[in-house]
């Protein structure tokens, strides 16, 4: 069950108030987004990027579809190792909460493609492997009320400056 302090702090995350969030309202906010995981549905297609692959024992084609938490780790575990060598998909998802409760995390706040998304983003460290970068980001979408993806920016913080990202604010920088 969602705490009480979520909803508020989420209202809160999208008005001119948005400054106010800090403390046990932001805390409540990222609990809730660590616990969140990836949405179960819809699944999503393997696509070019993943056709080829051998996952549980078979070789994915462009049209078969993955649940989204399996199809992020392939993309950003298998394809490009930006989690060190072993990381299964369980070690994937535990990290992503781990980034997210962190105090020393970053949490930014925008719209991306007209919606509310919540992105939290810390230094990589021991989630840094051979294809990754010093940076991880989890990115958050609020209307979903699920994770939308988590990886390494090859760009660092200079990925939140897009100029596709509307109303950016941080609320917290990583350090």
């Amino acid at each position: 069950m969602r705490s009480l302090l979520v909803r508020p702090a989420f209202r809160l995350l999208i008005s001119p108030a948005w400054w106010l969030v800090r403390g046990a309202l932001l805390d409540a906010a990222l609990a809730h987004v660590a616990q969140a995981g990836f949405a179960p549905q819809p699944f999503e297609r393997a696509g070019g990027r993943l056709a080829g692959i051998v996952w549980q024992g078979r070789t994915l084609a462009a049209t078969d579809t993955l649940p989204s938490a399996e199809a992020h780790y392939l993309r950003h575990m298998v394809m490009r190792p930006e989690w060190p060598y072993g990381t299964t998909l369980a070690d994937y998802l535990v990290s992503i909460a781990i980034i997210i409760r962190d105090p020393a995390s970053g949490v930014f706040v925008s719209r991306y493609r007209g919606r509310w998304h919540l992105a939290v983003v810390r230094r990589s460290g021991p989630f840094q492997g051979p294809g990754g970068f010093p940076f991880v980001m989890v990115e958050y979408r609020v209307h979903w009320g699920y994770w939308m993806t988590a990886f390494q920016p090859a760009n660092g913080l200079q990925h939140f400056t897009a100029p596709t990202r509307r109303n950016p604010r941080w609320l917290r920088y990583p350090h």
